[in-house]
């Protein structure tokens, strides 16, 4: 499984899902990790660097690193924070340079069910990290209100091979499952937050082609005729009717925020 993004893909992740979605879970996930002036910092599948950015930007000195493996992911996080001393580097996260025991803290934003080993991964962070070094990670915790409609909607109006794609972004390990894999990696003091946040965000109309159009299957929905569109955002709409308040689709989701320390 991957995230991969390509053309505007970037700039409408940036520009629609980061404000609605992801800039609100980063600050959710900084407020476990408690960073602390000083610290040498690694963001794992950091996308356009909003994590890495918060981070930034609250405890001003020490060293941040955003790592991604998505060339145009990691432009667009340089492009947004040009005078921020952060280093952004393209690179799979079992391929890094960088030393043993090199940070004190490694965050990762819903990366984590998509890396294609993840025991290698965590084995990987667990070098990077200094003695007493910690880390956290925020997960999907399955499918909210929203994506389960949007992803029966594709699985009708264009195919059950393009909404599996869709569906595996919120295909992720239990929070048992997660504290095995971190406890298995040699971490200790694991454990698993469970988060939950309100989300609100544009009706349907408006919001599926923004959100498909920041998304790896966006070719698939572009590629419709527009009848096809329209119907596909219409069956999302008809799905989520008890979600609408005024302007707005209001929902809860869930994020699993797994921590642990070296």
């Amino acid at each position: 499984m991957s995230f991969q993004l390509t053309g505007s893909g970037p700039e409408i992740y940036e520009n629609t899902m980061v404000p609605l979605w992801f800039e609100r879970w980063a600050k959710a996930l900084l407020a476990q990790v408690a960073l602390q002036s000083g610290e040498r910092v690694l963001d794992v599948a950091c996308g356009t660097g909003v994590t890495t950015r918060i981070a930034k930007r609250d405890v001003g000195d020490g060293r941040f690193v955003g790592l991604d493996i998505n060339a145009g992911m990691i432009e667009k996080a340089r492009t947004l924070a040009p005078d921020m001393d952060i280093e952004w580097i393209e690179s799979d996260v079992v391929g890094t340079a960088f030393r043993s025991n090199d940070f004190d803290a490694i965050i990762s934003q819903h990366g984590y069910h998509y890396f294609p080993d993840q025991p290698a991964a965590l084995a990987e962070f667990h070098r990077l990290l200094a003695p007493s070094g910690r880390i956290a990670m925020s997960i999907w915790d399955g499918h909210s209100p929203y994506t389960q409609a949007l992803c029966a909607a594709v699985e009708t109006h264009i195919s059950p091979q393009i909404a599996a794609k869709q569906r595996s972004q919120r295909e992720t390990p239990s929070a048992d499952e997660l504290i095995a894999h971190l406890r298995d990696a040699g971490f200790r003091d694991v454990e698993v937050i469970r988060q939950e946040l309100a989300i609100k965000v544009p009706l349907a109309r408006e919001f599926v082609p923004l959100h498909l159009g920041s998304m790896p299957i966006a070719g698939a929905f572009q590629s419709l005729a527009t009848s096809q569109q329209e119907a596909l955002i219409e069956d999302v709409e008809q799905r989520l009717a008890a979600f609408v308040q005024g302007d707005q689709l209001v929902y809860v989701d869930v994020v699993n925020v797994v921590a642990g320390v070296k």
